[in-house]
């Protein structure tokens, strides 16, 4: 899968061509060469990529943060499967880990269960894949 779609939106979100104020403001925190190369070198590495360069983690964690602005984009909401990747990519690279749910709370069941199946990879890992996954969304829905 490409990250193509993300960075252009970045592009467009750094030069305030497009998307809201709060989105135009967490993309002006991105160094969009090193997050590129920090992505790149992620997910071409095992579950347990990540990056020790400094500039390249900074823009990773900058990059993840625009994500998050920037899947408020879309103009629908994703299906529930991308919906579930992207909750799971989300807790496991803020390290959060949700709350066990009983036998009756089904949804939380279906969210817990994607989180538990990815649990297992590096916080950086999960983030990179969480850009990705913005990526897919872009690409498929489309951003307002």
């Amino acid at each position: 899968m490409s990250t193509n779609s993300f960075f252009t939106a970045l592009a467009a979100s750094q030069s305030k061509e497009k998307f809201t104020p709060a989105v135009q403001s967490a993309a002006a925190k991105v160094n969009a060469d090193a997050l590129k190369a920090a992505v790149d070198a992620i997910l071409a590495g095992g579950d347990d990529a990540s990056v020790s360069d400094a500039d390249q983690a900074a823009a990773l964690k900058a990059g993840f943060e625009y994500a998050t602005e920037l899947v408020k984009m879309l103009v629908n909401e994703p299906g529930t499967d991308d919906k579930l990747k992207l909750y799971a990519y989300f807790k496991r690279s803020r390290d959060e880990e949700p709350a066990q749910p009983s036998f009756y709370q089904f949804e939380s069941k279906f969210k817990y269960n994607a989180w538990k199946e990815i649990s297992h990879i590096s916080q950086q890992r999960a983030q990179a894949l969480y850009i990705q996954q913005v990526s897919t969304a872009i690409d498929t829905i489309g951003t307002q």
